[in-house]
């Protein structure tokens, strides 16, 4: 009995890590195919800010360091795909991802109402400092147009999109959940627990 109560939980610890690797590569191929989308000219004069959404969502679902270093990711992407400055949006998305996670973690349920106000309230802070850092503080001539054109559509393409944005990384997040380890965890103990049955010399 020692010898197998041994093997079984890394095993179980194992398969927990293959599945936190499966989860993480999801996001990341997720992200790679938003950047597609906003660096492929599919549309106009904006692109939908979809790694917003993105990054909210997976903090929702992982842990405050995971989801904090996925949103800097993320702006970091933004910025490549936007031509911003290299980092700027990362300022502001790595500590609106941390505070999505750190607020799933303490205070509020993962669904996709408060993942809505949350990329809400993320988008009015990121387009608020994109305008003012990029165009009022340079006293832009025509920063009202690039605000009416560029910055409002593309922030609001990202919270009337965050809900699929939410479904898709729920789901990936459900398919590589822990809870079926938990589970075979919890069987393996309720058998260690059980007395052995007892033979004679």
């Amino acid at each position: 009995m020692r010898e197998g109560s041994g093997f079984r939980p890394r095993g179980l610890a194992q398969r927990r890590d293959k599945k936190d690797f499966l989860r993480r590569l999801c996001y990341f191929g997720v992200a790679v195919f938003f950047y597609m989308l906003m660096t492929g000219g599919f549309f106009l004069r904006w692109q939908p800010l979809l790694m917003i959404p993105l990054a909210i969502a997976v903090a929702m679902f992982e842990r405050e360091v995971a989801g904090s270093l996925f949103g800097a990711f993320c702006g970091l992407m933004i910025d490549a795909a936007c031509g911003n400055l290299f980092g700027m949006s990362s300022i502001w998305l790595m500590p609106s991802a941390l505070a999505a996670s750190l607020l799933v973690m303490n205070l509020i349920r993962p669904n996709f109402i408060n993942h809505l106000w949350l990329v809400t309230a993320t988008c009015i802070i990121m387009a608020f400092m994109e305008y003012f850092f990029k165009y009022i503080i340079w006293d832009e001539p025509n920063s009202g147009v690039i605000l009416i054109m560029y910055i409002i559509p593309s922030y609001l393409a990202a919270i009337v999109l965050s809900p699929a944005v939410y479904f898709l990384i729920r789901a990936i997040s459900l398919k590589f959940s822990e809870k079926e380890s938990a589970q075979l965890l919890e069987i393996n103990d309720n058998a260690e627990a059980q007395p052995p049955d007892s033979k004679t010399c």
